[in-house]
């Protein structure tokens, strides 16, 4: 479904958060939209801020440490959050809580830059009565078209993929071992079937979970990669320990007892999953890094799990 962009420049406005659109193609990423939350935010009106750089709220304060990991992720075109010190136009210092979202066009080049702002506890009282008192009602939420596959409250595979991005460029700079989960539920196609597409959605809704609450480092990702599949990076996993990590995975899906009626060799959902662990090569890309945990996971058999050491 394609919604005009009036409706959606009307649900922007409507944001308790503010929001601000950058080009990504010009030196600088002048600014070409901001929403009414963020005009309150920062007390610049829309036409002061069109065609000029969001740095102008620094005043000078331009070696933060969350600038760091903004200029990087602007440069690499991923996704980010941070916590920077920021000033209004009355001068006035507020913390402003940032998410940097990448739009990438047709051709699957980032065009653009979507950031998504909010005040931060620290910051001064009077601003926060401009906001409201509610503005914890929050980027979370004004993100979950953005990041959040609807069912199962993973990431979305194209958020987990710009993700993704960042932490391979750090893995291979830094020559750290990378892990990639891919995991499937077996015999999918048949248990929906059974229950139908409603059926398999909610106990998609629970394996996801399941799976996710393995993988609780901030660091660490996870998303819906396919129909009845996860897939998960993490850079805290030891190779000679990915295996046994997703023998962990698998044992807590099997502990959730779903009932299988057409399971091979088990009257329960089990899972099976290829991985990859192991340092990226200075030359390969992610994609073919993910192919690799794909190639496994098609060549195991049900309730099995493949790993590609390198």
């Amino acid at each position: 479904m394609s919604l005009d962009w009036l409706v959606l420049q009307s649900l922007i406005d409507a944001s308790p958060d503010g929001v601000v659109v950058c080009d990504a193609r010009v030196p600088g990423w002048p600014v070409t939209y901001v929403n009414h939350a963020f005009e309150q935010l920062s007390g610049y009106q829309q036409q002061e801020m069109l065609g000029r750089s969001l740095s102008m709220l620094q005043r000078g304060e331009n070696q933060q440490e969350g600038l760091q990991q903004l200029r990087a992720a602007l440069k690499q075109g991923v996704a980010c959050r941070v916590v920077l010190r920021n000033y209004r136009k009355d001068g006035a210092q507020f913390v402003n809580e940032m998410q940097l979202v990448p739009i990438r066009d047709t051709h699957g080049q980032v065009s653009h830059f979507a950031s998504f702002h909010r005040l931060g506890s620290r910051a001064i009282s009077a601003t926060i009565g401009e906001i409201g008192a509610d503005s914890s009602m929050n980027t979370q939420r004004m993100l979950a078209h953005v990041r959040e596959d609807r069912q199962t409250g993973l990431l979305r595979r194209s958020y987990f993929e710009d993700l993704l991005r960042r932490d391979f460029a750090l893995a291979q700079r830094e020559q750290r071992p990378m892990s990639i989960f891919l995991f499937s539920i077996d015999n999918a196609a048949s248990y929906r079937d059974v229950f139908g597409l409603a059926g398999a959605e909610v106990t998609f809704k629970r394996v996801a979970s399941a799976i996710a609450g393995c993988f609780r480092r901030s660091s660490d990702l996870c998303a819906r990669w396919e129909e009845a599949r996860v897939i998960a990076a993490t850079l805290t996993t030891r190779p000679d320990d990915a295996i046994r990590f997703g023998q962990v995975v698998q044992g807590r899906v099997r502990d959730l007892a779903i009932h299988h009626p057409r399971a091979a060799g088990s009257r329960y959902v089990t899972i099976s999953a290829g991985i990859i662990s192991r340092i990226p090569d200075k030359q390969e890309s992610v994609e073919q890094f993910i192919a690799h945990a794909t190639h496994e996971l098609s060549s195991c058999g049900v309730n099995q799990l493949m790993q590609a050491a390198g």
